[in-house]
């Protein structure tokens, strides 16, 4: 095994945290109080640190961005934080940004327009050449062209696929296994 991984808990190997942890700091790895550490591999509310990057706080429902983010994932935040409940509407968020229900890459579309990091939406197939190609420092995106898309906010993953069919976009604390996806990041981030 890599020592570099070895802070990695088994419950997050092939995971977007797990990536984001890989590649974030490249020395200065994991720094969790235990608390964090358990709400980080899913088990509560808390707020998370990779490396000296401070995530994301997380009450179980909203994310907030701390002081310590540049002022555009302060944004991103707020506009995913908007879609939060929204319903899952398959083609949501394409032909209109300002839907009702929006599906997998119109949620992370509508958020990253309206944050100012996307021109125009984009399906699964259009977010594989979207930015920059693997993990960013404090976003990342994961796709598998024509098929699914999410996003990692600072180790949060923000998604519409979840518990239960159906349901819409929201943060989620779970990990999800990565196999098959891409991995891009917005310019910057």
């Amino acid at each position: 095994m890599n020592p570099s991984q070895d802070f990695i808990p088994d419950i997050l190997e092939d995971t977007p945290e797990a990536a984001t942890l890989k590649n974030l700091g490249r020395r200065d790895w994991l720094k969790m109080s235990g608390l964090g550490a358990l709400a980080f591999a899913g088990g509560g509310a808390g707020v998370y640190y990779y490396s000296q990057i401070p995530l994301l706080h997380f009450d179980g429902r909203y994310a907030r961005a701390t002081a310590y983010h540049p002022p555009v994932l302060h944004h991103l935040v707020h506009y995913a934080n908007q879609l939060v409940d929204k319903p899952y509407k398959w083609g949501g968020g394409h032909k209109q940004l300002f839907d009702n229900g929006f599906d997998c890459s119109g949620s992370i579309s509508h958020i990253l327009y309206r944050a100012g990091l996307l021109v125009q939406p984009l399906n699964s197939r259009g977010f594989a050449g979207y930015g920059k190609s693997g993990p960013g420092r404090y976003v990342s995106i994961f796709v598998k062209p024509g098929n699914h898309v999410f996003m990692s906010v600072c180790g949060l993953r923000f998604d519409t696929s979840g518990t239960q069919t159906g349901e819409g976009p929201r943060w989620r604390s779970s990990a999800r296994g990565t196999t098959g996806f891409i991995n891009r990041h917005p310019h910057g981030l």
